[in-house]
């Protein structure tokens, strides 16, 4: 976890990072105005004399938007949360609105329309859009709560957090969120089909994943699936082993549309219809609409799926307590190349938010604090099988076997290499990567498609 905490501190020298979650709601994932509201706060930075407040001086109301639906295990959670301060703190009312991943689209026009929310789940695809809407939460940071014991509250969070937070925000002066329950990108296998296929060791370049396809193939299995929200990750990290970030920020900012005949373009559409030829996709691919890759590979129709580690939580009920999670990085498509490798993988975390109109941010901070005890920490993780947010919680069974992958990582990259930053060329990738890999069209047919699709 301290290697992490350093890897994810070097997230604030990301810009523009796109961190990912589970697609639009089929679904899964607005501030008051800006004049000023009186608040009861004190900002004083003065830590060394400030002490708790009362627990009996806790009082009012607060609306809180999540990302999360009521139905999923962290929205839950978080009720139980609102439950438990509410239990303990009388006066205080928490009014939950589960948006589930609709935030996205309606969270700005209900700030921007004045609508009344304290907190919120920040979405990862606004970046620094909501600045102007968001309370900075440095000096609320340096302050102790109810619930800490007498720490303040910047010494609760785990620093990575916090550094995530200000990296997928794009605000490096301002400390817009607060980072929870962090992922990591990787491919999630059903271990004990590669040890059914006599696969020992998880692949680190493309030419052992050809192997160990090849192995699993053989087993009468499909290799490996993906849905359609998830189809431009395979594309997108594979052009980020191979020729970088920065190509694909130029990639995806062409007007001539002649970037997409770039040799590493050109070889990644080869793999990937070499692997289609070689049956190493599932034959559903071509019409996945998800969730119905994840059931696949949760029933063992399918050994891998490339995702996050919050996976083994959305299929829990298909694969049920005993299901043996393996993971491992993307491989090398270009050793030696200077570029990423294994020991580098996509990754950041969800946030919480209070908005700058929130008329009772203090009490506000008092429920995030709340949130973060060891206790909470721990509930969030049995119940939606997540990695810990603190560096001393117990991490889940479903993800043993991940976090030896999860602490070899030394460098964060962005999700896709980025391509989440250009809307039209994510859904222009998709729609072709998903034809690649359904055997529908060929490498060459695939070039054509993405130059003529982006030429202006």
């Amino acid at each position: 976890m301290k290697k992490w905490i350093a890897l994810l501190l070097a997230l604030t020298m990301l810009t523009g990072l796109t961190a990912c979650s589970k697609p639009a709601e089929q679904t899964t994932e607005d501030s008051q105005t800006e004049t000023s509201t009186e608040t009861e706060t004190d900002t004083t930075t003065d830590t060394e004399t400030e002490t708790a407040p009362e627990e009996e001086g806790l009082s009012g109301k607060l609306v809180f938007w999540t990302q999360w639906n009521e139905t999923e295990t962290q929205g839950q959670v978080f009720q139980e949360y609102a439950d438990d301060f509410m239990a303990l703190h009388e006066g205080v009312e928490i009014e939950i609105q589960f948006c589930g991943r609709d935030i996205d689209k309606t969270l700005k026009a209900a700030l921007d329309g004045g609508e009344v929310i304290d907190i919120y789940d920040y979405p990862l695809a606004y970046g620094a859009e909501l600045a102007d809407k968001t309370l900075d939460l440095t000096e609320y940071l340096k302050k102790p709560y109810s619930s800490t014991d007498g720490k303040t509250l910047e010494e609760v969070i785990s620093p990575a957090l916090l550094a995530t937070a200000k990296a997928q925000t794009q605000t490096q002066d301002q400390q817009l969120a607060v980072g929870y329950s962090p992922y990591l990108l990787s491919f999630m296998y059903n271990a004990d089909i590669f040890e059914q296929a006599g696969v020992t060791a998880a692949p680190t370049t493309w030419e052992e994943l050809d192997a160990v396809c090849a192995a699993i193939k053989e087993q009468g299995i499909a290799p490996i699936t993906f849905d359609d929200a998830y189809s431009y990750w395979l594309a997108g990290m594979y052009l980020s082993r191979e020729k970088g970030e920065d190509f694909i920020a130029e990639l995806i900012a062409d007007t001539t549309g002649e970037m997409w005949r770039d040799e590493a373009v050109v070889k990644m559409a080869k793999a990937f219809e070499d692997f289609a030829n070689k049956g190493y996709f599932h034959e559903n691919v071509g019409g996945n609409k998800w969730p119905a890759g994840q059931i696949d590979l949760g029933t063992g129709k399918a050994a891998m799926y490339y995702n996050a580690t919050w996976l083994p939580n959305e299929i829990r009920d298909t694969t049920g307590p005993d299901f043996n999670w393996g993971a491992f990085t993307y491989p090398d498509t270009n050793p030696g190349a200077g570029t990423s490798s294994v020991d580098s993988e996509a990754g950041g975390s969800s946030m919480l938010a209070v908005s700058k109109s929130c008329a009772k941010p203090e009490l506000a901070m008092e429920f995030i604090a709340f949130m973060y005890t060891p206790e909470n920490d721990q509930k969030m993780v049995e119940m939606t099988a997540s990695i810990p947010s603190g560096s001393t919680t117990p991490w889940p069974d479903e993800l043993v076997n991940v976090q030896p992958v999860f602490n070899s990582v030394t460098s964060i990259l962005k999700v896709a290499g980025g391509i989440d930053a250009n809307a039209d060329i994510k859904a222009l990738l998709s729609e072709n990567v998903i034809q690649l890999c359904a055997g529908k069209i060929t490498a060459d047919q695939f070039v054509e498609n993405m130059v003529a699709a982006t030429k202006q």
